[in-house]
C-alpha cells in the first residue's frame, strides 16, 4: 500500500492529516493504539490475500513506502537464505537475484545495491503495463528470492 503525489485531496482527506499531523503514529510507546491499528491492517490485508484463518500473520507499518519495500525485500532475501541453505545451495556461487517488472520504484535499485541482490527486469511493452506473468519464470532461477508485482506506474 503506498501514497502517491497529487494536487488535490477531498475535504475530509485535508482534515484527517490536520488532525493526525502532529501524531509520530511510529512511536508506539507514546501512541500505544497505533500497534492495534498495525495489526488491524495486518490482517486485513492477510485477509485480502485469502490467508489461512488460523495462521499467525506478523508485519509493520513503516513511515514510507521505500521503506515498506526495503523490509519486504530484506524478508525475501532473509527468507531465501534459509530455503537455499537447507536445500544446499552453494549461497557463494552467485549473488543473489530479485526480479522486478521494468516500471519498478528507484527504491528498488537502492535495496539491490545496499543489501548485494542483482535485479533482474522483466521489460514492458505496450500489451504488458504491469509484470508479464508469461514471461517471468525466465528470469527467476534459484538464486532468486522473490517477484515483485507493480501494481501501477506514477
Amino acid at each position: 500500500l503506498a501514497t502517491f503525489c497529487q494536487t488535490y485531496m477531498e475535504p475530509e482527506a485535508v482534515e484527517l492529516m490536520k488532525d493526525t499531523l502532529a501524531k509520530n503514529a511510529i512511536d508506539k510507546s507514546e501512541y500505544p493504539r497505533t500497534a492495534e491499528i498495525e495489526n488491524r491492517c495486518v490482517n486485513i490485508i492477510a485477509n485480502l490475500w485469502h490467508a489461512p484463518d488460523d495462521e499467525h500473520f506478523t508485519g509493520t507499518s513503516t513511515i514510507g513506502s521505500s521503506e515498506a519495500c526495503m523490509l519486504g525485500g530484506l524478508a525475501m532475501k532473509f527468507a531465501w537464505r534459509k530455503r537455499a541453505q537447507a536445500a544446499g545451495l552453494d549461497l557463494n556461487a552467485h549473488r543473489p537475484n530479485l526480479v522486478i517488472s521494468a516500471g519498478y520504484q528507484v527504491c528498488w535499485e537502492k535495496f539491490c545495491v545496499y543489501w548485494d541482490v542483482d535485479m533482474h527486469v522483466v521489460p514492458m511493452d505496450e500489451q504488458h503495463m504491469a509484470l508479464d506473468v508469461n514471461h517471468v519464470l525466465n528470469y527467476v532461477d534459484e538464486y532468486t528470492i522473490g517477484i515483485v508485482g507493480i501494481m501501477g506506474i506514477t
